[in-house]
């Protein structure tokens, strides 16, 4: 039952998200932002639909957990969420970028994409939770094309604001 309590949270936390990047999003247009390389946005989104379906049903079924993962993943929650404090207004799942600074606090004093080590590491963290290796090697691929290339896309477009 646990297995079900957990992808019910992912549902309910990713639609939370999705509200928020909203809020942010038409907040940043407002001021001034510009989206960048939108066209890769439906792949993710594609994604993370068919992930948490695949594992949404997998939890209604009897399946083996690993209760050792599911703690290794609430730890990483309290990540996304403080990485998501930090950003702020900024936070979107979107590619938008402002005449602003990048935010140089907390974390993002060392790492430039921490948010996406936390997706990285949540999708690992799921499979190992279901006990499923398959998939473990089939999600974490696409997630990792998909992170990259996002994470190249994102240094493009905010490569002038390194200097501000």
């Amino acid at each position: 039952m646990i297995d079900t309590y957990l992808m019910i949270y992912v549902i309910i936390s990713r639609l939370f998200e999705l509200i928020l990047s909203n809020k942010n999003t038409k907040r940043l247009l407002n001021e001034g932002a510009k989206e960048h390389y939108s066209s890769h946005y439906k792949f993710i989104v594609i994604f993370h639909l068919i992930f948490v379906s695949f594992f949404l049903f997998k939890s209604l079924n009897d399946t083996n957990i690993n209760i050792l993962f599911f703690y290794i993943f609430l730890i990483v929650q309290v990540l996304r969420y403080r990485i998501i404090y930090e950003l702020g207004k900024y936070w979107t799942t979107r590619i938008l970028v402002i005449n602003q600074p990048l935010i140089q606090t907390w974390m993002f004093r060392y790492l430039r994409h921490p948010n996406y080590i936390v997706v990285f590491l949540e999708v690992i963290l799921i499979c190992l939770f279901f006990d499923d290796l398959f998939s473990l090697v089939i999600f974490s691929t696409i997630n990792s094309i998909l992170i990259y290339f996002r994470v190249m896309c994102e240094e493009k477009a905010n490569k002038f604001r390194h200097d501000l």
